[in-house]
């Protein structure tokens, strides 16, 4: 029964994708397709302080929190596209889609050497207690970046510790159990041309207790012993292990930014986690950013932000295309160098981080207004 979902959907998927690369086509014929709803479309545009989007989770009301580490600062300011920095902040879209602001970091919380805080991913622990990557790498690459959590009361945000400290680039959270689990995107810097190393730290909850757990530098002789998972990959990008998540069997899987490969990470009876082992890998993905496995039908969902483009991986690590295009604003709706996806409903919502960078990969072309999240609207499991 749980394969007939699988194809049905991926058959829905496919479909929708045909459609959509024939509107690229410029066929008249193609306005009127009846998976033109199943388009993307503008669910939130940003306000003006937040200006990039990155990580998000939802609560069990539905609400939705965001990162915005707001990493474009510089590029706008120089472009006299804006006068002042807007701050690190989180901030919640409720189930109506109304943005509000949820978290304001404090001088307190900012890194004591860098003065700042780069919120990224994110994920709600059993403690009721959000935890977010601090990434660093753009203040300072020396491993900086830390694991932040954010305490809840009554369901609001009343302050900030830090939980763990040492990585260079920590990146995705996400919890199994009583372990939270972050990626680290650069285990250390590649000599030019060579291999990328990244991983993937485990971390138990009651190890912060009397203080943030201190993770000791990687080396190729000695590794931090909450490290569970090291991916060797091409470095054509310069960032390896990114997005997280588990399956309904508990299975953990990573997602390469560099190469677009999902790695599978299964545990013993004893919760000892298995080598990784390639679960899905080759074209259309070019790039695994944010991935989210979704209950209702099986599928993980993969931002691929190199081609602007989501797709749609099987339990047999299938790939197909949810939707591609081309560089745009986002003004269409369109993907704007999506970095994030999560399911809510039969809703797929992207995070669009439209933060450009040089590469010759890289459908987007630049940095511009507005600041969009993005929805399609996915096949119905009957």
């Amino acid at each position: 029964m749980k394969r007939i979902v699988f194809v049905a959907v991926i058959a829905g998927i496919l479909a929708l994708s045909g459609a959509c690369k024939r509107q690229t086509e410029g066929s008249n014929k193609a306005k009127e397709s009846p998976a033109q709803k199943s388009n993307p479309r503008i669910l939130v545009t940003l306000p003006d302080y937040a200006n990039t989007p990155d990580g998000c989770t939802m609560t069990d009301g539905g609400d939705i929190l965001l990162s915005v580490p707001n990493f474009n600062n510089g590029a706008l300011l120089k472009a006299g596209k804006i006068k002042a920095e807007a701050p690190s902040l989180m901030v919640k879209i409720d189930k109506q889609n109304q943005v509000t602001k949820w978290y304001e970091f404090a001088k307190e919380d900012l890194h004591p050497d860098t003065g700042k805080v780069g919120p990224m991913g994110c994920d709600i622990g059993p403690d009721g207690n959000l935890y977010v990557a601090d990434n660093q790498l753009f203040n300072d690459p020396k491993n900086k970046s830390r694991l932040l959590r954010i305490r809840i009361k009554d369901g609001k945000a009343v302050g900030c510790d830090v939980v763990a400290e040492g990585f260079v680039v920590s990146n995705a959270v996400i919890w199994r159990g009583d372990t939270v689990y972050v990626s680290e995107t650069i285990l250390k810097q590649p000599e030019k041309g060579g291999k990328l190393m990244s991983g993937v730290y485990a971390i138990r909850i009651d190890e912060w207790k009397n203080g943030p757990v201190k993770l000791a530098p990687w080396t190729p002789e000695k590794a931090d012993p909450h490290l569970i998972a090291v991916y060797e990959t091409s470095g054509r990008i310069g960032f390896g292990a990114d997005g997280l998540t588990l399956d309904g069997n508990g299975d953990l899987y990573c997602g390469i930014f560099d190469d677009g490969i999902i790695y599978r990470t299964s545990f013993d009876k004893d919760g000892k986690a298995n080598p990784p082992v390639v679960f899905a890998k080759g074209d259309p993905m070019a790039c695994c950013d944010g991935i989210y496995w979704c209950k209702e039908d099986g599928l993980i969902y993969v931002a691929d932000m190199l081609r602007n483009a989501v797709r749609a991986v099987d339990s047999k690590g299938g790939i197909a295309t949810v939707h591609e295009n081309g560089d745009t604003s986002g003004a269409d709706g369109g993907l704007d160098q999506p970095c994030e996806v999560i399911v809510r409903g039969r809703e797929l919502i992207v995070i669009n981080m439209d933060m450009w960078f040089e590469s010759q990969w890289l459908v987007n072309k630049g940095i511009d207004a507005p600041d969009t999240i993005s929805v399609i609207v996915l096949p119905t499991i009957k």
